[in-house]
């Protein structure tokens, strides 16, 4: 038997008189309220939520961080092909702007290779070469040959020792050009190892930023150019020599981001080995120790970020630590209240905390402190005597990776200004060929 079947007009007309019947505001009403307070909800969760909706001006300037644009901010490389670089240069030598190219697909994705050319006016200039073989490469594994050509012409110097001072500010030219073989593997979950071998070879000269003396014309005022070199003014100054060596580390790394980290830490060492092959007398050795512990609240949207790091060099017997491979204290990345490379010595600590907190999409803004220390003997590297800097800047991001830093901050010989292409806390992964 078929059953009734009403028309749609009939059910239509029977939702209107249903409007109009007696009560049935209230019932609308109802639904409205009930609607209104979902699409409410949903604002207020949106508004809570950390990061919000992108803009489509920062989704387009996001798609040019698939093209290598700001080398680092990711993972520093970028899709295939041409790439835009800024920063990565040392510090010093002027803003450095570069092109690039990339290939990852060689041989039916058995090899990759990432070249890259930069400068600045002030005419310096790096080149490098990185070689990966996507086959051995894992989550848990990496293995790659870096190459690099340094050319800085203006590398401060004040002396060594903490009580140097800033009347006797110098300048020198350093020239590197170095191979670097790394492998590594995560042993499991955090936890990985790695092992390094290195080639690299050391040119120093003259130095050429306007209105300071270059080191030779400094020391020429007080008539001791081989003698100061020699009682450990700036041992190895014009002695050009290259290096062979080995190194190792070992890093436990928990971090939600390693571009853009909000919570988690890292925990390292490293030990590098540089043998004097050339001269046969500044063969040296260094370890460093690197601690990073990000504290996240407000649904991390305010970050605490905290980093000590310690870099300590020893001298081979018979042999003497090279000026130029002291650690280094002061500038864009410690100690940001003095001036860059304000102090060189044979052992360093730097502590850093910042605060940081969630302005928007694109940017976070911070306040922080730096404390640390150079000293000739391990012995001195304690608490007491430390220089302390302090200031506030910005955090600019892509991807939710940091890619460009603006910092003011000030010390007890001035206030300065930053403005630089890289995470303070950022760990440089290449660290053998760079002294």
């Amino acid at each position: 038997m078929r059953q009734a079947q009403f028309p749609k007009r009939t059910l239509l007309l029977g939702f209107v008189a249903l409007l109009f019947l007696p009560g049935s505001h209230l019932l609308m009403g109802q639904f409205q309220s009930r609607a209104q307070e979902i699409q409410s909800a949903r604002a207020d969760k949106r508004a809570h939520l950390w990061p919000e909706t992108e803009s489509p001006l920062v989704q387009r300037v996001n798609q040019l961080m698939e093209r290598g644009l700001l080398e680092g901010a990711q993972t520093g490389q970028g899709a295939n092909g041409w790439q835009v670089v800024l920063g990565g240069m040392r510090s010093g030598q002027g803003m450095s702007v570069g092109i690039g190219y990339r290939r990852s697909d060689l041989f039916n994705d058995k090899l990759g290779f990432r070249t890259t050319f930069r400068g600045t006016v002030q005419l310096a200039s790096l080149v490098d070469f990185e070689l990966t073989f996507p086959k051995l490469q894992t989550e848990r594994a990496f293995f790659n040959l870096y190459a690099k050509y340094e050319n800085s012409p203006q590398v401060d110097f004040y002396g060594t020792g903490p009580d140097s001072s800033e009347d006797d500010r110098s300048n020198y030219r350093l020239k590197t050009a170095g191979l670097d073989l790394r492998a590594g593997y995560k042993v499991f979950g955090w936890l990985g190892l790695g092992i390094n071998a290195h080639l690299i070879n050391v040119h120093t000269g003259p130095g050429t930023r306007s209105g300071v003396p270059s080191i030779e014309e400094k020391l020429l005022r007080f008539g001791c150019v081989v003698s100061c070199y020699e009682v450990g003014t700036a041992p190895g100054f014009a002695e050009d020599t290259y290096y062979g060596g080995f190194g190792g580390f070992t890093f436990f790394d928990y971090r939600d981001s390693p571009s853009g980290p909000r919570s988690g830490g890292l925990y390292g060492a490293r030990l590098r080995h540089f043998t004097d092959l050339g001269l046969g007398k500044f063969s040296f050795r260094q370890i460093d120790y690197e601690a990073q512990q990000y504290i996240p609240y407000f649904n991390k949207t305010r970050v605490i970020a905290l980093r000590a790091l310690v870099t300590m060099t020893y001298e081979n017997s018979g042999n003497t630590i090279p000026f130029y491979a002291d650690p280094k204290l002061g500038g864009n990345d410690s100690l940001r209240g003095f001036q860059r490379y304000r102090f060189y010595d044979k052992h360093a600590l730097v502590l850093t905390a910042e605060h940081r907190w969630h302005a928007f999409s694109g940017l976070d803004m911070a306040i922080f402190v730096d404390a640390g220390k150079v000293a000739s003997r391990k012995s001195d590297l304690d608490l007491t005597d430390l220089e302390v800097s302090y200031g506030a800047g910005f955090r600019f991001k892509l991807n939710e990776a940091y890619f460009m830093r603006i910092d003011f901050a000030g010390g007890r010989e001035g206030f300065r200004f930053m403005w630089t292409f890289s995470d303070i806390f950022k760990v440089k992964e290449q660290g053998s060929l760079q002294f």
